[in-house]
């Protein structure tokens, strides 16, 4: 009977949740930011890979927005409706390694963290990540606990589109050797075909992925090396255990200060062969990525994020500590706080900027402009109806491709839109756009040069002709964008 009215209970706090923050999305007034731009762009030409994430992302965008549209709200509709599956996600899983008390409270914990909460206002690769990591933590202990088809068919394929959504996604394999090496007794898994056929599984839906980087010269791995830095940090900018703790200090806000000393401890005890059972598989998943994005910050930089996956599990050993050893009121005390921190986010970005925060202007301006640039932008473009453009920044050319939608696409052909190019400085790919849509003089000379750079004439003195045609500004909340217009024509070579 408690299980049902527990099951009852987290589906109503994971709805009510979601649904307030797919409403504060609706009536926002905060525009897309440059990379939510970029993967929209993407799902208009849905591929088996893009230059920067693998493709995941692009297609759950392409699935919204055919269900309800274009709009900034559409486009990121996905993130609060995932997290709400990994939400139920650790429901089941702690449901697996617990009891009902324990999974209610993992998802009242997951969903209103405020990390989580601002997650769900933006549309990113971490969100569908997180939501293929907690359901394979879920499918792999139920395929341990009873050897079901079923489950390793669903192991797999999270794993597999895990991986479709980040390669991160394959930290989860890291933290399963580190179980098996712990726990003799899920081990029968290596000598089964239900284990050769989950990696089977995960194998085939990455493959063709695996192709289109193999036909791309491996551009998605080749930057994700580049990602790291490792190789181009200079000599005083590695090994820096400054930047090591700063990323731990970060974590608190990542997950929340409580949860984390309460990490912390469950750690020493797993330590100190004190953990119980179920701790010792939540740790093994949760440790690795933390171990190694710490390192990571150590050895060059890295973000805050980038340690997310460590905490689908985490929220579990935290909720398992809470109800079973921790007195009643530490619950309140751990998620009351987030709870009116997530319910205060709501109140801000529903009303901004008709109600604001002056310490959040800089940081929300980041998310307005781009509508109005394109408006000033729009007249030029019908004015010039025979020249494509060509942009020399990424997150311009992605805003300007969202913004001006009706006018100018990144596929070419397309009889209703005009094509748009991408100037590429040292003819060597390093973005999407760079790779797919790179300047071309047989196709887009002439054309209108929309760049941002303070001096163009790097660009502007290849071409026999240059003229400029405007100057566009937006000024608001303390952030200025500006762009300049040329007609260019007659391409001269690098």
């Amino acid at each position: 009977m408690f299980e049902v009215q527990s099951l009852r209970l987290a589906v109503a706090w994971v709805t009510a949740l979601t649904v307030l923050r797919l409403m504060t999305s609706a009536v926002s007034g905060l525009e897309l930011h440059g990379d939510e731009a970029q993967y929209w762009t993407w799902a208009q030409t849905l591929d088996f890979g893009y230059f920067t994430k693998p493709p995941l992302i692009a297609w759950v965008i392409a699935a919204t927005t055919a269900v309800c549209g274009d709009g900034e709200a559409c486009v990121r509709a996905a993130s609060p409706l995932l997290h709400a599956g990994t939400a139920m996600a650790l429901y089941g899983l702690a449901l697996a390694v617990a009891n009902a008390r324990v999974a209610l409270w993992a998802a009242v914990i997951w969903i209103t963290l405020p990390s989580v909460a601002l997650s769900s206002m933006i549309v990113s690769t971490d969100v569908p990540l997180l939501f293929c990591w907690a359901l394979a933590a879920l499918a792999l202990r139920r395929t341990l606990d009873t050897g079901r088809w079923g489950w390793v068919v669903v192991s797999g394929l999270a794993i597999g589109f895990g991986l479709l959504a980040k390669y991160a996604m394959a930290c989860v394999l890291v933290g399963l050797a580190l179980h098996f090496l712990l726990c003799r007794r899920d081990r029968w898994i290596l000598r089964s075909p239900k284990g050769l056929a989950m990696i089977v599984l995960a194998g085939a839906v990455l493959t063709p992925n695996l192709a289109w980087n193999a036909a791309n010269d491996f551009a998605t791995v080749a930057h994700l090396g580049d990602n790291t830095n490792l190789a181009a940090a200079a000599a005083d900018e590695r090994f820096r255990l400054s930047e090591a703790l700063t990323f731990l200090g970060e974590q608190a806000g990542v997950f929340g200060p409580i949860p984390v000393l309460i990490l912390i401890w469950r750690l020493i005890a797993w330590v100190r062969g004190r953990a119980s059972d179920p701790e010792r598989y939540l740790m093994a998943l949760a440790l690795p990525p933390l171990v190694i994005i710490t390192t990571q910050a150590f050895l060059s930089r890295a973000n805050a994020n980038w340690a997310a996956t460590a905490y689908p599990t985490a929220t579990i050993l935290v909720a398992l500590w809470l109800v079973e050893q921790a007195p009643r009121w530490m619950r309140y005390v751990t998620v009351v706080p987030h709870l009116l921190a997530s319910l205060a986010m709501i109140v801000v970005i529903a009303s901004w900027p008709d109600w604001r925060v002056a310490a959040l202007d800089r940081p929300l301006s980041r998310l307005t402009g781009w509508n109005q640039m394109a408006q000033q932008l729009r007249p030029i473009v019908l004015t010039h109806p025979d020249l494509p453009l060509l942009m020399s920044d990424r997150k311009t050319m992605a805003s300007l491709l969202y913004y001006l939608r009706d006018q100018i696409g990144p596929v070419e052909g397309d009889p209703d839109r005009r094509p748009v190019y991408m100037w590429d400085w040292n003819k060597r790919a390093e973005h999407h756009y760079e790779l797919a849509n790179a300047f071309d003089p047989a196709r887009s000379d002439p054309a209108l040069l929309v760049t941002n750079w303070s001096d163009p004439s790097s660009i502007v003195d290849r071409f026999a002709v240059a003229e400029p045609v405007r100057v566009i500004s937006v000024t608001a909340f303390g952030r200025s964008k500006r762009l300049e217009v040329w007609r260019v024509a007659g391409y001269q070579g690098h």
